[in-house]
């Protein structure tokens, strides 16, 4: 039997889904083009991750990567 709990959470739509949100929101402000979708992503994390600590271990690096490419387009380097 699946008890409700804290470990259960991150596998229901609802939370999955503002996961996705927030991937798409972070390769947005990225402004780089990509060729998977948010969604595509998240479900790769998803079937990849075996409990929820790894699962949203692996979501906060996809998200500080999009992070780093918002930062190097902002910041710019030499001659910019």
């Amino acid at each position: 039997m699946d008890v409700p709990g804290p470990d259960s959470d991150w596998r229901s739509p609802q939370f999955r889904q503002k996961v996705v949100a927030q991937i798409d929101e972070a390769m947005r402000k990225a402004g780089t083009a990509h060729n998977k979708s948010s969604n595509d992503m998240e479900n790769h994390v998803y079937v990849k991750a075996k409990s929820r600590e790894e699962y949203l271990s692996l979501v906060a690096r996809l998200i500080i990567h999009f992070r780093d490419i918002q930062k190097k387009n902002m910041g710019g380097g030499p001659g910019k």
